[in-house]
């Protein structure tokens, strides 16, 4: 991954919309622990930069999932993300991301649709959980708060179901767990 980059305030308006927008290493560990304390909708957006996708993409992204009008440039102020010019992107090879997985490169209006299901699924992972079984939930919603990803939300469904099978009321369990495996399909 590249470093952050550093500039004052108005820079992005000098940026070029073709330019291509990459995860610093400070932004795949937000990913993965949240210490920033990012509001939703920019954690959102970050989740969408892929070093695919241009500056002019995002801003229309950024818009499509209601991040504030300046979202990119406030991960860029983070150091969260940065902006290169497209020719450098050829010198990376196609499919490498930092943690050596194969890049999959979704059509904008896909990628939004997967941040939505996401949040869903997130959503009523917790809130279905939390009416199950009240606080016991507690250490159940800290690993859902850990979650970045669609798979990362796969992997808590069997501890899910245990809680849910604990419910006094098991056929609005089995509702609420039916629901989340269709986001999560």
């Amino acid at each position: 991954m590249i470093g952050p980059l550093r500039w004052g305030p108005t820079l992005l308006q000098f940026m070029n919309p073709g330019d291509l927008v990459d995860k610093t290493d400070s932004g795949l560990q937000e990913l993965r622990t949240r210490t920033a304390g990012l509001p939703p909708r920019l954690r959102s957006l970050l989740i969408l930069v892929d070093g695919r996708r241009t500056l002019a993409q995002l801003q229309a992204a950024a818009g499509q999932i209601g991040a504030p009008a300046d979202a990119i440039e406030q991960l860029l102020q983070r150091g969260l993300v940065a902006v290169r010019p497209p020719a450098a992107a050829s010198m990376m090879p196609a499919s490498a991301l930092a943690d050596g997985t194969e890049h999959v490169d979704l059509p904008l209006d896909a990628a939004a649709a997967a941040v939505d299901r996401f949040r869903g699924a997130l959503k009523l992972m917790n809130d279905s959980v939390v009416d199950a079984i009240g606080m016991r939930a507690f250490f159940f919603t800290l690993k859902l708060e850990r979650c970045a990803t669609l798979d990362d939300l796969r992997a808590l469904l069997p501890e899910y179901r245990r809680l849910l099978a604990k419910a006094a009321h098991p056929a609005r369990a089995l509702a609420a767990e039916q629901r989340v495996e269709g986001l999560l399909s």
